[in-house]
Order: structure tokens, then C-alpha cells, then sequence
């Protein structure tokens, strides 16, 4: 079910910046004395800021409402890199769109984060292709395929997670690509639904349309995955100010993500048994982290559980980066390259050699 913005959750937006403004004010002026528990740098200390109360601000469909479409953005990186436009979409719900050719020798599979509640921002769409170009310029050609799957509040669990299998569908059945061929990447809630997908694979769930691989998937890369929605993890205070990410708002989403139904381990991940991973159908993992996120400790505790049934993982920490900073930085004009970033492509160009 589609949901309007009504006219005075317009007109709050604009009240809504002038106390996004006043958080964003402050961290400029308290940053130089912020601190060890702050932010890295005077910049990321404002970023993080500024992040935090964006999302805690507006609602999702308000925060819909300021940015754009992914399929806006994806509309206007075709125009402006004169890249004819692939869109897909089918009766079974799936919607997304190609960066690269479907034909390439790899398939990525990307599933955007924002919480189930945002849609991807501009950086997405010139970090993941800048991942391709590296890929290129080793001669592996990988073709992107970007799912816009619908957000909260228009729907909600398993509406996600059927799409999520409709997609790895679509690219097995309909284009009659090999699973040793297709890479599934996503970050924080994208990655949420990768991992429902790989267990969907092993462990079939009720709440989404059965499919089965002959093959397992070549690759699988998390990046920041929200895995769990506990939050007495230690680093959830330790980081508490060094990140983007609020634990009001996660739970936010988390409630409306689920909408009053239970938890369980294809919405959350971490809580499987470790014996749960033992058949999961992929060959080599990647996990990236940010040393300053707050989710930090529940990604390292599924990492060490997977990894024992799932040799071929990899777990990478980006010093004093916040949750997705491959993705966050850009978007406030900070363009350097992350340990993150620059593992993720060393990694990929590793395995997808051999």
C-alpha cells in the first residue's frame, strides 16, 4: 500500500531543518574540543551529527520525500555518463536496474541499506561503479544489478525478503546466469537481506517463494550488515558519538520494518545457531566494518560464528570509520578513500581472478 506525504508533514519539513541546523551548529562549534569519544576528525565529527538528526527528525516518508529515487538517480547517472537506461521490473514485483551488462562475466547483485526505510543516495552511484572500473582494469567484467525494492511504510516484512529472492530469481531463471557467476553485495539493511536470501537457500523459508541453485554463489560482500536489533552490545555506547547511526532510530525502523510480527533469523541473522551457516551456499564471504560503528560488536560476533562453518570469510575493519563510510563520506563531500573501500576492491579482484 502506497503512502502520501500530507500537507503539514511538508510543511514540518521545513521546521524540521531548523532543528537539524542547530545539532549540526553545535558539533561545529564543540568539535575541537570533542574529545576521544568523537569522531576522528573535526569533519566526521559534523557528518556523524548531522546524520543523527536527519534520521531522527524526519520519518521515512519524509526523508522520501527530500531525496530522490533510486530510479531518479540511476535516471540521471544515465544522462549524464550517456548510458542508455535498463530498467527491470516484472509481475512478481521485482524492480531494479543495470550498471554494466547482464552478459559480463560476473553478475553483482546490490541491495542498497537506508534501514528498509531510505533509498540509496548519489554516492552509491559512484562508489559501487568505481568498484566495477577497478574490477575492469584487471579485465573482470562485472555487470550491476541494482534492486529498488520497496521501503517502509508502503510495505513492510516479508515483503522485502520475497523480492530479495525474486531478484537471484530473475538473474538464475530468467537470464540463465550460473550461481558460480553472481556475487550478492549489500550494506546495512542490504546486507540484511543478502543473508536472509543465503539462508532462504539452505533453509527455506515460509515466508518467501521457494528457489534452489544448482551451484553455490561465487561471492557474498556485507558491508556494515545489520545483523541484530539488540542494542546492549558494548559498542553501541562506546561509539555512540562517533557514528551515524541512533539506537531511537534503529528501533524505529526495526518496528516498522516488522510491524508486529516476531523476529527471526532471516530478520535477524545473528540470532541462528552457528550450525545454521553450515550449508550456506556461497564460496567466499566478506565482511567490512567500521572500527568507530556502533553495530561493530554484532558483526564481529556473526563473523566469528559464519567464519567457523565457512572457512573462506574474511573479516575487514576500517580504522575509525563509522558505519558505511564508503557510502556516508561522499555524501558531505569527503571523497578520500576508505580502508573499507580499498580492501573491498583488493579483495574482490583477489577472488574473482582465480
Amino acid at each position: 500500500m502506497e503512502h502520501k506525504l500530507g500537507i503539514w508533514e511538508r510543511i514540518d519539513i521545513w521546521l524540521g531543518w531548523v532543528s537539524v541546523g542547530k545539532p549540526t551548529l553545535s558539533a561545529a562549534i564543540l568539535g575541537p574540543v570533542r574529545g576521544r569519544s568523537g569522531a576522528d576528525s573535526y569533519h566526521h565529527h559534523v557528518i556523524q551529527a548531522t546524520v543523527k538528526k536527519l534520521t531522527s527528525r524526519f520519518s521515512p516518508l519524509q526523508l522520501q520525500y527530500i531525496f530522490k529515487s533510486y530510479d531518479q538517480l540511476y535516471l540521471e547517472y544515465c544522462e549524464n555518463t550517456g548510458v542508455k537506461p535498463n530498467l527491470v521490473s516484472n509481475e512478481r514485483g521485482l524492480k531494479g536496474f543495470w550498471i554494466g551488462s547482464p552478459t559480463a562475466k560476473y553478475v553483482v547483485i546490490n541491495f542498497h541499506g537506508g534501514g528498509f526505510a531510505m533509498d540509496a543516495t548519489e554516492p552509491y552511484l559512484e562508489f559501487w561503479p568505481s568498484v566495477a572500473r577497478a574490477l575492469s582494469d584487471e579485465n573482470i567484467s562485472t555487470g550491476w544489478f541494482n534492486v529498488a525494492y520497496t521501503l517502509t511504510p508502503h510495505a513492510t516484512y516479508p515483503t522485502q525478503f520475497c523480492e530479495a529472492v525474486e531478484a537471484l530469481r530473475y538473474v538464475v531463471e530468467d537470464l540463465g546466469r550460473s550461481p558460480s557467476e553472481i556475487i550478492l553485495v549489500g550494506d546495512s539493511a542490504g546486507a540484511n537481506m543478502c543473508l536472509a536470501l543465503l539462508s532462504h537457500l539452505s533453509h527455506p523459508s515460509e515466508d518467501a517463494p521457494a528457489l534452489k541453485i544448482s551451484a553455490p554463489l561465487k561471492a557474498v560482500v556485507l558491508l556494515s550488515p545489520w545483523l541484530s536489533f539488540r542494542q546492549d552490545w558494548p559498542s553501541m555506547k562506546l561509539n555512540e558519538h562517533r557514528d551515524i547511526d541512533d539506537q531511537k532510530v534503529l528501533e524505529r525502523w526495526k518496528q516498522e520494518y516488522l510491524h508486529g510480527r516476531s523476529t527471526n533469523y532471516y530478520v535477524e541473522a545473528l540470532e541462528a545457531p552457528q550450525t545454521w551457516w553450515q550449508d550456506a551456499q556461497v564460496q567466499h564471504t566478506l565482511v567490512l566494518a567500521g572500527g568507530a560503528e556502533m553495530l561493530l560488536d554484532s558483526i564481529e560476533a556473526w563473523s566469528k560464528k559464519f567464519s567457523k562453518m565457512k572457512s573462506e570469510t574474511t573479516l575487514i575493519v576500517g580504522r575509525n570509520e563509522c558505519h558505511i563510510a564508503p557510502l556516508i563520506w561522499p555524501l558531505f563531500a569527503d571523497k578520500h578513500e576508505t580502508e573499507q573501500g580499498l580492501a573491498l576492491k583488493a579483495w574482490l579482484i583477489d577472488r574473482l581472478r582465480m
